[in-house]
């Protein structure tokens, strides 16, 4: 079964599965279908990333992830703004069918079908083990700082400033919108490593900010630098320097990987220990920077994944383009 179909099935079979919930009222049967809808939910995922890898190439990978990354979290942002606050649990069940079933028609798509199977001819990355570890350590302490040492930071935030932090977090969210965008351009032009060492620079300095930050203004520029980096850090590990690792043989493993980081680093930040051992603001800001700028070493020492030829490539295509154009005026005049 190819992805495009794993990711329809899994839709499906997470929407049977949330209309099965909201009949139910045992807790553990409850739990039991949560279980199952989590494990179609993943599976959906890692497909839908395949399909993701096999419908670009490495040269647009970071744009076309900036468009969806972009797409996605603007919807985020009105679910939270508008429509979560107004649902209750069934709303928010019945919101999850509707998600599925979007899913389904989405993954329906057929993306530009012809061209992509002759770009896929190319025999694709054979990276080694060494260039794998290398961007996964700074995946692996980002997803870490984000889920514990990040979250004790707003939850010091939230009751310093209370009016202002729903203000906050809305410019985190747009922030983070911006990001999508400037990672995916900045990822095919000027390089991967070159990204995500910007990305992970901006959320270094904006936790070093909030643990000397006194004025109440001064956590607008934390949390949208926070933002900003965060949105670049999605685009770049959720879509781009996964599939860039990977190959035919590899794309669900490689994926599966980058996934489970994420979701087990979340699992650690929901511990008691995080909620009942509050860290102060200060030391959580200096040990989030110091991590985050010790993250930056391994991709230092790591080697770029674009084509060494990627840039010249790019402006070649983008002149051509322009010619092109100046052309269809001109005849247009004539």
């Amino acid at each position: 079964m190819n992805s495009l179909r794993v990711v329809c099935v899994t839709s499906a079979a997470t929407s049977v599965f949330t209309v099965l919930l909201l009949g139910v009222s045992n807790d553990t049967t409850q739990l039991f279908i949560l279980a199952l809808i989590a494990i179609f939910f993943g599976i959906g995922q890692v497909a839908a990333f395949k399909y993701f890898w096999e419908s670009t190439a490495t040269v647009e990978r970071g744009r076309i992830a900036g468009f969806i990354g972009f797409g996605s979290l603007l919807f985020y942002l009105v679910v939270i703004t508008a429509i979560a606050p107004v649902l209750d649990y069934t709303g928010t069940v019945l919101l999850g069918l509707v998600l599925s079933l979007g899913m389904v028609a989405v993954s329906s798509l057929k993306l530009r079908k012809a061209h992509l199977q002759a770009k896929k001819l190319e025999k694709g990355n054979y990276f080694e083990k060494r260039t794998f570890l290398l961007y996964l350590v700074p995946w692996i302490l980002f997803s870490l700082i984000n889920a514990s040492l990040a979250k004790n930071i707003s939850f010091h935030v939230s009751q310093q400033f209370p009016s202002l932090y729903v203000t906050l977090t809305i410019l985190q969210v747009v922030a983070a919108i911006i990001g999508t965008l400037v990672a995916g351009l900045i990822a095919d032009f000027f390089g991967r490593r070159l990204a995500v060492a910007l990305s992970l620079t901006s959320y270094g300095l904006s936790s070093a900010l909030a643990g000397i930050a006194s004025q109440p203004e001064i956590f607008y520029f934390v949390y949208v630098g926070n933002g900003l980096s965060w949105g670049m850090l999605l685009t770049l590990y959720g879509f781009a320097i996964w599939g860039d690792l990977s190959n035919k043989e590899n794309c669900a493993k490689i994926y599966s990987i980058g996934l489970a980081v994420f979701y087990a680093t979340q699992g650690v930040g929901l511990l008691p220990l995080n909620q009942i051992f509050m860290i102060p603001l200060v030391v959580s800001s200096l040990a989030s920077c110091v991590l985050i700028f010790l993250s930056n070493v391994p991709i230092a020492l790591a080697p770029e994944l674009q084509p060494s030829d990627f840039r010249e490539k790019i402006l070649l295509k983008m002149h051509l383009k322009a010619v092109k154009k100046i052309e269809e005026k001109s005849q247009g005049h004539g």
